[in-house]
């Protein structure tokens, strides 16, 4: 395979006035007299195979991953079961040196005819990020052999210099047309590239996530570019890639979500195909608007996404599609990925292997209102700081934790960052003014209005929500400590990795940043306090039912 670089803005067409059209249409149709009978007709149909992942979170070796129940009109649909069973039968899933043997197989069965992709959300996540700062999962991308990569929001947790150095590091270009400097809001990064993958010409562009700034954690780089959506960006590109470059395809390989890639695809004319992160959607059959076809691959590793297409006169007129789970019981790991994962452990193993606690339950992150990992870490960082109420954000990422011991590695892989509890007072009005925001923005039915995960996670609190009313009134109780919240009373708050405390909308007084690292501070909560049972409850409910988990 050839790449063909670009710059990360793209030429021009030159303009060309009526008499050079004329000119250049007449010796065409001559050509085309000359040519021998069998190459006037349509060509052939080419084959290209694009292989994906997305928010792999650097989980270098094999986990357990609880994915998010569906919510169905008549209340959750459990996708996993008795997951502890599951676990049992199943065993772990995933590890890098697993993916690239699924990744082998599946290129070998189309020799240089595959394109291997990733949607972002790959250099940060699991615990040993933050010891080694991501630097072993861009040298597995490196020996897997990666052709292209979309950088997702947790790739902007580190410092600018440091991103730049992975970025350096990496064999494969890093592409956002969506990225631009904050003094003169041209593009930080290319934008696009040109593959060459067997007889078809492939322009790749990469979309980051446009609200990457107001979710990411206040730690690292977000802060240092401009994100956007910039849809019509996206329309005057992709007509100048095909206009200049005359791709056999556009791939779009976005860090969106499923939810706004799709709205995206309606949109956005011009795309061929589009591989989509940020959710960890588990996509099994995709979906096609606008002449794209749109799909996700999970996360995590669980899962390869392996997109055949049929391509005849630059346009796809066929494709077959699998969504290939990593089995360690199936592959042989590969022995070059598999030393890089087992020498980046090996001077953190004694640390990251010391048991500090028991669990007795099934603690995991997925899911849309509560879940108990966000009970866990809520709990624990009201009883660190005495505050009356706890915030943690909702992220996606995060190893599902089976009943047994615990280990500073799970606690990691539960909390991957050096991040500080900040510690605050608010008034009752600014909290009730903040659920509202992000009730609004969780539950928004426009996709490209949808800002962060899931809920939320919080302790303290008693939300009583209904989803019926308008925005800005979804909120229908909220009480503290089992009282009704007071507006004008001053609540004592404590948080981790949140923004709004620096946002003058909530009006947060005395606000101090400098409080003990949290994951060193929850590794002592659970020495402590072990055996963990952390459990959903009612401290969130539609108003009506039982809970916001029934």
């Amino acid at each position: 395979m050839q790449v063909k670089p670009v710059s990360a803005q793209p030429r021009r067409p030159e303009r060309t006035d009526a008499r050079h059209r004329l000119v250049r249409t007449a010796l065409v149709l001559i050509g085309l007299f000359l040519l021998p009978a069998s190459w006037t007709g349509a060509s052939e149909a080419a084959e290209i195979r694009i292989l994906g992942t997305n928010d792999l979170h650097a989980y270098l070796r094999p986990l357990h991953y609880r994915y998010l129940d569906e919510i169905k009109p008549w209340g959750r649909q459990s996708r996993e079961g008795d997951y502890v069973a599951k676990a049992a039968l199943q065993g772990k899933l995933g590890g890098m040196a697993n993916v690239a043997a699924v990744i082998e197989r599946l290129r070998g069965e189309k020799p240089g005819r595959t394109l291997l992709l990733d949607a972002g959300d790959t250099w940060h996540g699991a615990g040993l990020s933050v010891f080694d700062r991501g630097v072993t999962m861009v040298k597995v991308m490196n020996t897997i052999g990666y052709d292209v990569m979309a950088p997702g929001n947790w790739e902007f947790i580190y410092d600018k210099e440091h991103l730049l150095d992975l970025i350096d590091l990496a064999e494969f270009p890093v592409v956002a047309y969506n990225v631009t400097d904050p003094e003169w809001d041209e593009p930080a990064f290319t934008q696009y590239v040109i593959e060459e993958v067997g007889d078809l010409e492939v322009a790749v562009i990469g979309l980051a996530y446009p609200w990457t700034a107001l979710t990411s954690s206040i730690l690292g780089s977000a802060g240092d570019w401009k994100f956007g959506l910039r849809e019509e960006e996206a329309r005057r590109l992709i007509a100048d890639i095909r206009a200049e470059e005359d791709p056999d395809l556009v791939v779009v390989v976005s860090h969106g979500g499923f939810g706004m890639d799709q709205k995206f695809a309606r949109r956005v004319d011009g795309i061929d195909v589009l591989l989509s992160g940020h959710t960890h959607d588990e996509i099994y059959d995709p979906v096609v608007w606008n002449d794209t076809i749109v799909y996700q691959g999970g996360a995590h590793g669980k899962f390869v996404t392996s997109l055949d297409l049929r391509v005849e006169d630059k346009k796809v007129v066929g494709y077959s599609y699998d969504l290939v789970m990593v089995r360690p019981s199936e592959v042989e790991p590969d022995p070059e990925v598999q030393r890089l994962v087992d020498d980046a452990y090996r001077p953190h193993e004694a640390r990251l292997n010391e048991v500090v606690g028991e669990n007795h339950t099934l603690i995991f992150r997925r899911d849309f209102w509560q879940s108990p990992m966000g009970t866990l870490l809520t709990d624990a960082l009201r009883a660190i700081t005495g505050a009356e109420i706890a915030f943690f954000p909702a992220w996606r990422y995060g190893a599902t934790l089976l009943p047994g011991t615990i280990t500073v590695e799970d606690v990691y892989n539960l909390v991957p960052t050096d991040g500080r509890i900040v510690t605050y007072s608010m008034s009752g009005k600014a909290i009730t003014r903040l659920m509202e925001n992000i009730l609004d923005g969780v539950v928004d039915a426009d996709p490209y209005a949808r800002v962060g995960g899931d809920m939320i996670q919080f302790s303290g609190m008693e939300l009583v929500f209904d989803l019926y009313d308008p925005d800005g009134r979804r909120v229908a109780s909220l009480s503290v400590g089992g009282q009704p919240i007071e507006p004008d009373r001053l609540y004592s708050v404590a948080s981790v990795h949140t923004r709004f405390q620096n946002n003058p909308l909530f009006g947060a007084q005395r606000i101090d940043g400098n409080g003990p690292v949290f994951v060193e501070a929850l590794i002592e909560y659970i020495r402590a306090h072990s055996p963990l049972k952390p459990t959903t409850d009612r401290r969130i409910m539609a108003r009506g039912s039982r809970g916001a988990d029934s």
